[in-house]
């Protein structure tokens, strides 16, 4: 019979929890080398999405612009949707939803029972999510039917950057170096009046640089072409 003293159990017990936060951390680099939770980063979805799933992803975009730019609220091209801008000139066909960035100082300034009201004047369904500081704005069941999300991002004076809000990013260290998933990018990049592109049939605001919002948000592959699978 195998007998353990007090302190060979509890040396166990801090070796088994060493393993695990090793392993667990080993993720979390790896999950911010590719970009921000939430968001598709490394586009995994093989090319299933119909066109006509894709048409109306791209009409329920336009829906959600107009709304926006009727009231003024800055929104640019960000993460999978700026790729498929800069790569496609059109919605990547294996993703279900497209992003717009938007800026928390714009939208703290309106009453947000009267900002969720401008969609559901239109028809649409908008929620919260409050972990992870988006809108995620729909005209049916999100779970079958295209989405849109509004990404939250909040300027930081003291850095000159731009970072995401949501209380999960809350409770890291707010400093952009030392918290990749906060998706901090310069503020110089929306200083100054912001080109149009063209995605799709219809054109929209980019941030400046083209690409270089990319470099931020993917650090680690920016500058590769990262294919799906039977894409």
């Amino acid at each position: 019979m195998i007998r353990f003293s007090l302190f060979k159990l509890v040396a166990l017990i801090f070796l088994c929890l060493g393993f695990y936060y090793i392993a667990r951390w080993q993720i979390i680099l790896h999950n911010n080398g590719t970009g921000s939770t939430g968001v598709q980063q490394r586009f995994l979805h093989t090319c299933n999405l119909s066109e006509p799933y894709r048409n109306e992803l791209e009409q329920l975009f336009d829906r959600v612009h107009k709304i926006l730019d009727r009231q003024s609220i800055t929104h640019i091209l960000c993460y999978g949707t700026l790729w498929g801008q800069i790569r496609m000139a059109k919605m990547l066909p294996w993703r279900r939803k497209a992003e717009f960035c938007v800026f928390n100082e714009e939208l703290m300034a309106r009453e947000e029972a009267r900002f969720l009201r401008l969609f559901y004047s239109h028809n649409l369904k908008i929620y919260y999510i409050h972990s992870e500081g988006l809108y995620r704005i729909f005209s049916d069941n999100p779970d079958v039917s295209p989405y849109v999300e509004l990404v939250v991002f909040q300027r930081d004076d003291a850095q000159s950057m731009y970072k995401r809000v949501g209380w999960r990013r809350r409770l890291m260290p707010p400093h952009c170096d030392w918290t990749p998933s906060l998706d901090c990018f310069p503020s110089h990049l929306l200083e100054k009046v912001l080109p149009r592109r063209k995605l799709g049939h219809f054109f929209y605001h980019v941030p400046m640089g083209g690409i270089e919002l990319q470099k931020y948000h993917y650090a680690q592959n920016w500058w590769k072409d990262v294919r799906v699978f039977n894409c």
